[in-house]
C-alpha cells in the first residue's frame, strides 16, 4: 500500500511540473521586461485557489507568462 501511495504522489508532482516556465526561452528578450513577466507569474501562482486543482492555476499562469514573454522587445 505504501508503494502505491508513493507512486501516486510522485505522479502528481511530475504532473504539476508539466506547467513549468523553465522551458520558455527568455535569452533574447529585454531583461527588465522578463523580470516583470516573472513577477506577474509569481503573483499569479501565489494567488491561485487554496481549494481545487492547482494544476489548472499553474497551466493558466504559464500561458499568461508565455504571452507576456512573447510581447517583450528583443535585447
Amino acid at each position: 500500500m505504501t508503494k502505491t501511495i508513493y507512486l501516486a504522489l510522485l505522479a502528481l508532482i511530475l504532473y504539476g511540473c508539466a506547467y513549468s516556465i523553465k522551458d520558455i526561452d527568455v535569452s533574447k528578450t529585454d531583461p527588465s521586461c522578463t523580470r516583470q513577466c516573472v513577477t506577474t507569474y509569481s503573483q499569479c501562482v501565489s494567488g491561485g485557489p487554496s481549494v481545487g486543482a492547482k494544476t489548472e492555476t499553474l497551466r493558466a499562469c504559464r500561458e499568461e507568462y508565455e504571452i507576456c514573454i512573447s510581447s517583450c522587445p528583443s535585447k
